[in-house]
């Protein structure tokens, strides 16, 4: 398994993480915006980058590995209509993002209205994005690092007294794996939790741009040689030939059927996959690019560079990183055919990936690579695993600061704001850890968060857009699509794109509803708003300071937006269309 040169890899890594915490622990500690936004100081590749790096957790190889064994290339659609969001994101978002000078994205709320319902959607975005929706990536994230390091710790024959202590509380068949893969994970989820705990954004950023680094080139190399010992593409088309016959050409296509196959459960054709897209693109991933998007954003010197930083973001995203993952999980078809699993890899680690096509991806590391490289790639997936963990301790920090502790005691110290965030590192830490024993697989966390995301999407996007959405709207769009989701889900109604769409239609009109028959907004929280954030759409412009906009001005600044968003989604669609066709012929 891993021989001694891996372990001098991985240790020497580990080490390198912590160096930089405690390098950056001092310029963290001087103040709130230092801790979660480094004084705005930072370059905005260094923002972009980390972005990238966060996105690039090691539970993604694993899921879109499974993903194509599953549902095949178009499966990917779960996670590439985020490419919507994304480019709303660079062409409309980043600089406003800048510009509102928040900390975090439940803050924008106390910007954008006034009054006591504004209060209460706070702490609602506040608990349900900074506590329930972090804590479930967090979880599907140690999930994936439990499933890569199962084959490899061998803490039974290390430590069997240790073992047998954890295994009280971690039982064999439990979510992590058993008591050996829980002590690697947490003993992985303490070094995060210290050194982001120390540094602050600055450290985590510091370490992301490496962790980056590496896990771009693991996953480069590990298929260069997969690949190439699937014959290729050549090798790879006769080898899904041969397993799949005639069906062998829907698993390497872009775009699914919609007569047949998943897709199709959703009914209407080509308009009912649009609206699944549509939903997808903003469920699991915050509409206006919130979260930890808009926290990296904010570390940038100015809107200018948030906007590069979010447009270096989306070339890494959907132009550099996706294809190693997808040359990865084809020749994973290739290799290892369903049921011949164990004859390639052997009894026990055939086992694994033949009750869990996810395990395909650690499965080929182990059985393709040389010591030294193996434990490089051990040090990448640890890497994208380490890169996301950090960010949303650090992310998930800033809400119990920013929105729960300052706005119960505002005159709260500088140092008990740190310690208060220091504190809460941990105790995400912790929650992760619990939360990972409901997760099954990875995909499914995923269809968790996309429910949550649902129910938020359009409030979110149009009190970007239209000065009519107050607060008590959008709480009502929340609260609707919520009460829906978890009667759809209770009930098991529907497939999971159906329930998406069926969420996001109640949750509009639950929130047209309360805007019909609710007050109007405070004019001074508009006025407030328009001056800081200056955004499109429609709004008064009476007390602004700005020249008034006609109904044309508005339609040609939405459609300009609208359409460069367009332009980059199709782009990028065409792009991997292209680049499929070439690799998967």
């Amino acid at each position: 398994m891993l021989a001694g040169l891996d372990w001098f890899v991985i240790g020497a890594y580990l080490v390198f993480a912590l160096v930089v915490g405690l390098a950056t622990r001092k310029q963290a500690g001087q103040s709130r915006e230092s801790y979660f936004l480094a004084d705005r100081s930072l370059p905005w590749w260094w923002a972009g980058t980390s972005i990238a790096a966060t996105t690039f957790a090691a539970d993604t190889p694993l899921a879109i590995t499974g993903i194509i064994a599953s549902r095949g290339l178009s499966g990917n659609w779960l996670w590439l209509s985020w490419l919507l969001v994304h480019a709303g994101v660079v062409m409309f978002f980043a600089r406003r993002w800048w510009r509102s000078g928040v900390v975090t994205d439940a803050e924008f709320i106390a910007l954008r209205y006034d009054g006591r319902a504004a209060g209460w959607l706070r702490t609602f975005r506040a608990a349900l994005y900074g506590l329930v929706y972090n804590v479930i990536i967090l979880g599907w994230v140690l999930r994936a690092m439990g499933k890569i390091v199962q084959p490899l710790f061998r803490w039974d024959e290390w430590a069997p007294g240790l073992v047998a202590l954890v295994g009280y509380v971690v039982p064999a068949q439990s979510a992590l794996g058993g008591p050996g893969e829980a002590i690697t994970v947490i003993l992985l989820v303490l070094i995060v939790a210290g050194y982001s705990a120390l540094g602050g954004i600055r450290g985590v950023i510091r370490t992301d741009l490496v962790q980056f680094a590496l896990g771009l080139v693991g996953s480069i190399w590990l298929a260069v040689v997969a690949w190439s010992r699937a014959g290729g593409t050549t090798g790879v088309q006769s080898a899904l030939a041969a397993q799949y016959g005639e069906a062998a050409s829907s698993l390497t296509s872009l775009f699914p059927s919609l007569s047949q196959g998943w897709a199709s459960t959703l009914g209407l054709g080509a308009f009912g996959f649009g609206a699944y897209l549509l939903v997808q693109s903003y469920a699991n991933v915050p509409a206006d690019g919130g979260g930890y998007l808009q926290q990296r954003l904010g570390t940038t010197r100015n809107e200018a560079d948030a906007q590069k930083a979010a447009g270096l973001f989306y070339l890494l995203q959907y132009g550099v990183r996706i294809w190693p993952w997808l040359m990865v999980g084809f020749a994973a078809l290739a290799l290892l055919p369903a049921g011949g699993e164990q004859a390639v890899l052997g009894q026990r680690l055939g086992a694994l990936v033949a009750s869990d096509r996810e395990m395909a991806y650690p499965a080929l590391m182990i059985h393709l690579l040389p010591p030294g490289v193996f434990g490089l790639l051990i040090v990448s997936l640890l890497a994208a695993f380490m890169s996301t963990i950090d960010t949303h301790f650090n992310w998930g920090a800033s809400y119990v600061v920013s929105d729960l502790a300052l706005r119960w005691r505002p005159g709260l110290g500088r140092r008990s704001q740190l310690l208060i965030a220091r504190g809460a590192v941990v105790l995400f830490a912790i929650a992760a850890v619990l939360v990972t024993f409901q997760i099954e697989r990875i995909e499914q966390a995923w269809r968790w968060v996309a429910v949550l995301g649902a129910a938020l999407g359009v409030p979110t996007i149009l009190r970007w857009l239209w000065w009519r959405v107050t607060a008590e709207a959008e709480l009502a769009g929340a609260v609707g699509g919520l009460l829906t989701a978890g009667g759809l889900l209770a009930g098991d109604v529907g497939s999971y794109e159906m329930q998406l769409v069926m969420i996001s239609g109640v949750s509009t009109a639950a929130m047209l509803a309360a805007i019909a028959v609710g007050p109007l907004p405070h004019q001074a929280a508009i006025e407030r708003f328009v001056r800081k954030v200056d955004p499109m759409g429609v709004w008064p412009a009476v007390g602004t300071g700005r020249p008034s906009r006609t109904a044309s001005d508005v339609v040609r600044s939405l459609a300009r937006a609208a359409a460069g968003t367009l332009v980059l989604s199709s782009a990028t669609v065409g792009l991997l269309y292209l680049g499929t066709r070439l690799l998967l012929g």
